[in-house]
């Protein structure tokens, strides 16, 4: 609202303010010259009783009547002026907000974007419209639905239940057709507001991260040697085609085994003792050992090593096996 159109209720207030005020003052002169008119018709009585009842008790009793009213009109419109300046100062915190919230869409690198119950988008950031491709009109005027692989709509439906329920989304992947036809994968953080009746999102492009996941998996899985990765607590976060081959079992089946369960125990307690070595060291250890090649003996050279996150700690560790003595795996 601009300046000009705030100016207008109260130049409105103003107004009747000093019409209320006029007719007050023309009420109290009425009853001014009521009182004297019957303090005429004491000291002369000259009039006959009809004139008598209408000015001194008719015209008094009207006039009182609309100084109360006048009265009441003033206070009425005093706090109508009142409630009018609270509700302009809320509005002002609200057009400021809003400004707020568009600048910080306006500049934000994360892809943010808030959504309605309808499927569709009603704000979105610049960023997101850079990422994507589309035009602001497209992006909320289009059902989000349609720009969703088709392989992720049923997980992205599931999400939105559980964000309904009240849960929060955290990592949530799927992937957006972009303007020029490629795919983006988008990770969401997000949350419902259920007495706004929306949902609020924020997302990160990690499409180049994911392809850059695939052709390092794709390197592994071609490579000659057994490669598992697990976390300080013994669980398998990575793996190669040769491990799973080796075990005769698929790499989804390996991910998230505890790796104590893969070895006898009296294996699993030597690899301990150098996996101490290296987590108290920090450095890499290279042995020999014999492990099984689909139920077959092999004799391979490996190698366990540290890997460390941003602040150099350690947060997994590795374990690089090549076959030595010949056979399948070279």
């Amino acid at each position: 609202m601009d300046s000009n159109q705030k100016k207008k209720p109260i130049e409105y207030f103003n107004f009747w303010q000093i019409q209320n005020k006029m007719t007050l003052l023309s009420l109290i002169a009425v009853l001014v010259l009521a009182a004297l008119y019957a303090i005429g018709n004491v000291l002369l009585p000259q009039y006959r009783t009809f004139q008598f009842v209408a000015f001194i008790v008719l015209i008094p009793t009207f006039a009182c009547f609309g100084i109360a009213t006048c009265h009441a009109s003033n206070l009425e419109s005093a706090k109508a002026k009142r409630v009018y300046g609270i509700l302009l100062e809320r509005l002002s915190e609200t057009e400021s907000s809003q400004l707020t919230l568009d600048r910080f869409f306006s500049i934000s690198s994360d892809l943010m974007a808030v959504a309605g119950k309808d499927g569709l988008l009603k704000k979105v950031s610049s960023s997101l419209i850079n990422t994507l491709g589309y035009s602001e009109d497209v992006l909320l005027t289009t059902p989000f639905f349609e720009f969703i692989h088709p392989d992720d709509k049923e997980a992205t439906r599931k999400n939105i239940d559980a964000l309904n329920l009240g849960l929060r989304t955290i990592g949530f992947e799927n992937r957006y057709r972009a303007a020029d036809g490629n795919f983006r994968t988008l990770s969401w953080s997000a949350a419902a507001d259920k007495e706004l009746g929306v949902r609020f999102a924020s997302a990160r492009d990690v499409t180049e991260e994911r392809n850059y996941q695939i052709r390092m998996q794709q390197i592994m899985d071609a490579a000659p040697f057994i490669l598992m990765i697990k976390d300080i607590e013994g669980i398998i976060t990575g793996c190669n085609a040769a491990l799973a081959e080796s075990l005769n079992v698929s790499k989804e089946q390996l991910l998230g085994q505890n790796a104590k369960n893969l070895m006898t125990a009296e294996s699993y307690a030597v690899i301990q003792v150098q996996e101490d070595q290296v987590l108290k060291s920090q450095r890499p250890l290279s042995f020999d050992e014999v492990l099984y090649d689909q139920g077959d003996a092999r004799t391979y050279r490996s190698t366990i090593f540290p890997i460390f996150d941003q602040a150099g700690k350690i947060v997994s560790v590795g374990k690089v096996s090549i076959n030595i003595a010949g056979g399948n795996r070279t």
